[in-house]
């Protein structure tokens, strides 16, 4: 004889931080400044990818999801929203789902790797680097919900300041082993900042 037991998932609620932004604000955000992108040759899939650029809305919004989810009291709210703001001031950010059928070819944090990364913003390119990121699936997937388990996830990073690149359309270019693909972020909407 079984036992069944039911409940439901719900957002979790931080009674020390009771005006975050809501999870459905967070993933329109994140559904808002995602591209995705995939690469063909005949049939077969060379490059699939989905990128979120990280700009001052999502990074936030993501701040205070995280606030939500970890449970976080003020002091340490405040911390980290003082190190996120001092982050956006210095460069931007773009995570990155990443998939090739050959792992060899993914490489991209590698410091031998023949990956190439730019954004091209305000009429200027800016060449980043890549870090992957180890951490669990559920805890990437809950802040990016088109990663899958079988694409790789990276932070990109790029030296220029969040604000120099969400004011304008911005444009994110892998080139490499397999190919080149880019993916194109629209400009903030005036209602956005």
């Amino acid at each position: 004889m079984g036992i069944l037991f039911s409940g439901c998932v719900s957002s979790p609620v931080n009674p020390m931080l009771p005006n975050l932004i809501p999870d459905s604000d967070y993933y329109s955000a994140v559904d808002d400044y995602t591209a995705k992108q995939k690469v063909y040759d005949g049939f077969y899939q060379t490059v699939d990818l989905s990128a979120t650029l990280l700009n001052s809305k999502v990074a936030r919004a993501q701040l205070d999801r995280n606030a939500r989810v970890y449970q976080w009291d003020p002091d340490q709210y405040s911390n980290k929203k003082s190190e996120l703001e001092t982050k956006l001031s210095k460069q931007t950010e773009i995570f990155l789902s990443f998939f090739v059928p050959d792992r060899k070819h993914d490489d991209l944090a590698k410091g031998t790797t023949h990956w190439k990364l730019f954004l091209d913003a305000g009429g200027r390119r800016y060449e980043g680097r890549a870090e992957k990121i180890k951490t669990i699936l559920a805890e990437v997937r809950g802040l990016y919900p088109s990663h899958t388990r079988f694409n790789t996830p990276y932070k990109l990073i790029f030296p220029v300041p969040v604000s120099m690149v969400e004011n304008t359309e911005s444009k994110l270019t892998l080139t490499g082993p397999v190919g080149s693909i880019s993916v194109l972020f629209s400009e903030m909407k005036s209602t956005d900042r």
